[in-house]
């Protein structure tokens, strides 16, 4: 910015210092940055545990020192990136639209009127950019972005240097792919954390790959901690930092073994800390810096950004703000959810509420460890699952390798790392009832599509999933209805779930579904519904098909590779296909199919790369075994 002063006669030019240069000092408009670091929990930060253990992020200590909020209850909603961030970016519960599987298979229409929440920022005058990972399960509308695949310090770019901007960056050096070293590394190149030195919480084992690994993640926190400097480095260059919200959050919990993609409370649990600027600080009416206990979401960000830029949050979006003109920093209440991890379908909601979690497991049969090809390239996941194999593993240790249940309770104040399932103890009953009913009506509420197999909704509501979901509410509600019947004695519900399969002529395929998924989780105790579950290997739907193998093979009946074929042959989507291959895993996991080869042109509708990670799993069981790690040298 160039002055121009005149003095007796004469003219004066100067320049002004850069950091004195048009910024953008409406107090009105503050600028909003989210830095969002991959892959990250809570237990993993010494921020979050003072003079304990963990990463070193003194950047970000220090600007929340300055002026900063702590978040001790932050959740990712989804416990893997696409589907968190599709919720971050939508501000909205992803499975009502079916945008909870990581990753798409075609990116979903947003529900009507919804415009993704950067988009509000641009139409108030804000320059929105973001540097660079995206990630979404859904549609980007036009507008969302004037820079949406560019790099660190983009606000730069915007020529009125008065504007005020939005910046969202991702930072990658924690991401899991950074410690899916080889046994070379870790036998050759050193951590600068001790590996003694950090912490391996009591659900892992504590081996030498475990702390190294540890160490490495310390390492890369420390490394993405450095960006975060720079970063403020730059806006105190240009003047900004005064301005400007930073927010800083992991994109969802990990990415150390049985966290990423799992839903547990560290799969979810992701860090946040929320840097006030000098010139809002008279405006919030909390305590600087202080530590803050209320739950707060992904779906809550993007409103709260808008709110602070004075928008009102979109009828369209289900979170609230939690900071601005009146807000409360944070809820009793936080709701998550999974539904596919890559080729890996685990179908799990859950609550968090006062100090406890209750988590849904609505297929209670699956163990969290069925084989996923991007989780199992961790050296230390595959030497977890060979000590569950080779029985060195205490019960909870090994729990992560064995069903989950229908259900699971924490305490998660006095059990952070959730080692007592408190679902069978009396003095918990009213918190279980209490929470079961909550999170049922809510999924009920929200037309939740995670109750229809994928390909059901991309056959039939692809073009407005939010819409077809809201129509078929009533629906939804009588699967949840069915699902719950593995909640209850078996006989409560014998002849109900027997009429379902008897009657397989009829086309609700989704009641057949839900009635087999119930039948394998009772195992043998369903013995003497083999005869329905059999018609059902009848069935018109492959899925149905293979689901009743698996409700077989829970009674403890020997599954031929010749029962497969045929199901592989008929299944009409890629998303069918892939459904079914989940299930012919877990039995092969199981024990209870024999291994066997299975060529591409057997598979007609393979157009993914996570049907080709599980036809390579498969082969790969028949002719060399599972990947192990080779042992410390």
């Amino acid at each position: 910015m160039i002055s121009k002063l005149t003095m007796a006669g004469s003219m004066f030019i100067f320049v002004l210092p850069l950091s004195m240069q048009a910024q953008n000092k409406d107090p009105e408009h503050p600028n909003i940055i989210f830095f969002l670091t991959e892959d990250l929990s809570p237990q993993f930060l010494q921020m979050y545990n003072p003079g304990q253990y963990g990463g070193k992020t003194p950047n970000v200590e220090k600007l929340y020192k300055e002026g900063g909020l702590l978040f001790s209850h932050a959740y990712s909603n989804a416990s893997v990136s696409s589907a968190a961030r599709t919720t971050l970016i939508t501000g909205c519960y992803a499975p009502r639209f079916d945008g909870a599987f990581h990753r798409k298979f075609e990116a979903l229409p947003l529900p009507e009127g919804l415009k993704m929440f950067p988009t509000y920022l641009r139409e108030v005058g804000y320059f929105t950019a973001n540097a660079k990972k995206k990630d979404y399960n859904v549609q980007e509308n036009e507008g969302t972005w004037d820079i949406g695949d560019g790099k660190l310090g983009d606000w730069e770019k915007r020529k009125d240097k008065s504007q005020p901007f939005f910046f969202q960056r991702s930072n990658m050096l924690t991401h899991e792919s950074k410690i899916q070293f080889s046994e070379h590394v870790y036998n050759t190149v050193k951590t600068k954390t001790d590996p003694d030195k950090t912490n391996i919480p009591p659900y892992l084992p504590n081996t030498k790959l475990m702390r190294y690994t540890f160490a490495k993640e310390y390492d890369n926190i420390a490394a993405s901690d450095a960006e975060f400097g720079e970063m403020i480095k730059m806006l105190k260059k240009d003047g900004e930092l005064d301005n400007t919200f930073i927010f800083y959050f992991g994109d969802n919990g990990g990415t150390l073994p049985g966290t990423k993609g799992y839903t547990n409370d560290i799969g979810y649990h992701v860090p946040l800390m929320v840097y006030v600027p000098k010139t809002w600080r008279d405006k919030i009416n909390l305590k600087l810096p202080s530590r803050q206990e209320g739950k707060v979401t992904f779906m809550d960000l993007g409103p709260t950004a808008l709110n602070l830029a004075g928008v009102k949050t979109p009828k369209e979006m289900d979170g609230v703000p939690f900071l601005g003109p009146d807000t409360k920093p944070g809820k009793d209440k936080a709701y998550c959810y999974g539904d596919r991890y890559d080729e890996f379908y685990s179908f799990n909601r859950c609550l968090y509420k006062g100090d406890f979690r209750y988590a849904r497991n609505y297929q209670p049969f699956h163990p969290r460890s069925m084989y996923a090809e991007y989780r199992y390239q961790l050296l230390a996941f595959m030497q977890w699952r060979d000590m569950y194999k080779d029985g060195k593993l205490n019960e909870r240790q090994s729990r992560f390798f064995m069903p989950q249940g229908p259900e699971e309770l924490y305490n998660i104040k006095t059990d952070p790392n959730e080692m007592h399932n408190l679902v069978d103890d009396p003095k918990y009953k009213k918190v279980l009832l209490d929470m079961r009913k909550d999170l049922t009506e809510y999924l009920i509420e929200k037309a939740d599509l995670g109750f229809y197999p994928e390909t059901i909704t991309y056959e039939e509501g692809f073009k407005n999933p939010d819409t077809w979901g809201t129509k078929n509410r009533k629906q939804i509600k009588a699967f949840i209805k069915l699902a719950d019947m593995q909640l209850q004695p078996l006989d409560q519900n014998f002849d109900a779930l027997k009429n379902l399969l008897n009657n397989n002529g009829h086309k609700d395929y989704v009641k057949t579904w839900w009635a087999l998924n119930d039948i394998a989780s009772f195992g043998k105790e369903a013995i003497n519904l083999k005869p329905f579950v059999i018609m059902s290997l009848n069935n018109e739907r492959s899925f149905n098909r293979s689901a009743a193998l698996v409700a077989l093979s829970s009674m403890g009946v020997k599954i031929s590779s010749s029962q497969v074929y045929p199901i592989l042959r008929d299944c009409k989507t890629d998303q069918e296909t892939l459904l079914c291959l989940n299930d012919i895993v877990y039995m092969l996991e199981t024990g209870s199919l024999e291994p066997f080869t299975l060529d591409f042109n057997q598979v007609p509708m393979h157009t993914n790369f996570a049907i080709d990670w599980r036809i390579d799993y498969i082969n790969q069981i028949y002719w060399n075994g599972v990947r192990h790690f080779n042992g410390d040298k």
